[in-house]
């Protein structure tokens, strides 16, 4: 009896079968792919030789050949980039396959779609080295779908109908219902942009549709996922001023805040008025040291923190509680920067409160209070860049908080320059005129600090703050204009 071909093996749903197809397809562009089944669901890894395949023409590529193989018994494809060396896949998207329409003979006896020949001389390369993909028409009709309009609207009127409904959905605080819009527009915006040469038929605006299955079963249009790492968008939405990759917000606003909170310290009646900032951030820097030491305090705006010097099993429980749940919603959220921080803050949690000696402890608390007017002011200035959970809505409140944090800071960073120069004096005594009770007289009294150990201390965290502030500031300029300072350093540079 002869033996089954490849192909016919393949279309009877044999993963070896499938991943030999796909392999010898996609070998010249140094790709190999291994495949596993596990009952309906097909899994495929794409592995690069050196560098990971790019995740969009990876996951066209295989649908448009499973659709042409039309295995009849698999209904889920798990799609895997990953690059040889590395332990963990760099994307994952999950896809079903509702309904693929069958195909034709002559289709399923052609070899896939491959970049075998080289394109003519004076046409732009695609640097993924696959061929150029157009939206399917049924992602058209979709797009056209969610943004309620008729099929065949042209641009000027889809921009316009986006952009107020975004408005709308903004000022309600709707930002999960965003997200479909701006696929929507991005969609329908490419499509239209591009040289039209095929009209799109009815009969292909009725393909069934490829959608992406949710863990927990509901079906969601297909659009490429998130990939497992730090979230760096290929296209950043300056339309969004509240949008984390958006380059006005990042590259203009942010400075301006830090300028504002300049100007605020310069004006004597603003920072009177606004004083009490200064203050709560001041006893926030205790309480912090007192939570993560396990110790109950409760910090109060008028100059005092109230804290028990017991260990609280409760506070502990309590606080890593909260840091659980910050990893949990940034794993959920695929965020690794609150994974992280709440790993890292979990780890001095656990050596502040179990491992650290209790004169230690207080004086830690007395160096808190302004020592947290500068790095808690700086820490905030920096998460402006850095997205929380959805539910924290840190999208709108960073703004805010990195003005306030920014007058509180540049107040700290004034006077550390101006107590070397012996324009201004340590800040001996309390707020409530006890010359000899403030944080300082504790470190100096009780701790055997000297007056040269706290001008050099806090002068050096002040400028190691400022240094990584501009740090972050310049990275991010450099991440988002990648194109524009390589090219300006070819230009200048020998």
């Amino acid at each position: 009896m002869k033996s089954p071909s490849l192909l016919e093996r393949a279309k009877d749903g044999d993963a070896a079968a499938i991943a030999a197809l796909l392999s010898s397809s996609l070998k010249a562009q140094g790709i190999a792919v291994r495949a596993d089944r596990e009952s309906y669901c097909l899994s495929l890894w794409f592995t690069g030789n050196n560098t990971v395949p790019p995740q969009g023409p990876m996951v066209a590529y295989a649908r448009r050949a499973i659709d042409r193989i039309q295995p009849p018994t698999i209904g889920i494809l798990n799609l895997y980039g990953e690059q040889t060396g590395f332990a963990q896949p760099a994307w994952h998207e999950e896809v079903a396959l509702l309904s693929l329409p069958s195909a034709d003979a002559e289709a399923v006896s052609l070899p896939l779609d491959t970049p075998t020949a080289a394109p003519p001389q004076g046409e732009p390369l695609n640097p993924s080295g696959l061929p150029e993909l157009e939206p399917a028409p049924v992602a058209i009709a979709r797009a056209y779908e969610e943004l309620g309009l008729a099929l065949g609207e042209p641009l000027a009127h889809v921009e316009a109908v986006y952009f107020k409904r975004r408005a709308e959905l903004l000022r309600k605080g709707d930002r999960a219902a965003i997200e479909p819009l701006k696929w929507a527009f991005t969609t329908l915006k490419t499509y239209l942009e591009q040289p039209q040469t095929d009209e799109v038929a009815t009969s292909d605006l009725a393909m069934a549709d490829i959608a992406t299955v949710s863990r927990s079963g509901s079906v969601k249009r297909s659009r490429p996922s998130t990939p497992l790492g730090p979230a760096q968008p290929n296209a950043p939405d300056d339309t969004d001023i509240l949008a984390f990759d958006n380059r006005y917000s990042n590259g203009l606003i942010f400075p301006a805040l830090l300028l504002a909170g300049m100007v605020m310290n310069a004006l004597p009646i603003v920072n009177a008025l606004l004083w009490g900032i200064k203050i709560w951030i001041h006893e926030f820097g205790h309480a912090t040291v007192a939570w993560l030491a396990g110790r109950r305090a409760i910090p109060l705006p008028i100059g005092w923190t109230s804290v028990d010097p017991r260990r609280s099993l409760f506070v502990y429980l309590g606080i890593l509680v909260l840091l659980g749940l910050l990893y949990w919603a940034g794993r959920r959220e695929q965020k690794r920067w609150p994974m992280g921080l709440a790993i890292a803050l979990a780890i001095v949690q656990f050596v502040m409160t179990w491992l650290l000696p209790a004169d230690t402890f207080d004086m830690l608390l007395s160096f808190g209070g302004v020592g947290g007017e500068i790095y808690l002011s700086a820490l905030l200035m920096v998460s402006f860049y850095f997205p929380l959970p959805n539910y924290f809505r840190w999208d709108f409140y960073r703004f805010p908080a990195v003005l306030g944090a920014a007058f509180c800071f540049w107040g700290q960073v004034w006077l550390w320059q101006q107590v070397p120069r012996g324009k201004a004096a340590i800040p001996f005594g309390s707020l409530w005129g006890e010359a000899d009770h403030g944080d300082m007289n504790q470190l100096i009294n009780v701790h055997g600090w000297t007056p040269g150990d706290i001008i050099g201390t806090y002068s050096a965290i002040a400028h190691l703050c400022l240094l990584g502030i501009f740090a972050v500031y310049g990275y991010t300029l450099f991440r988002q204009h990648r194109e524009f300072f390589i090219a300006l350093g070819r230009q200048w540079l020998p």
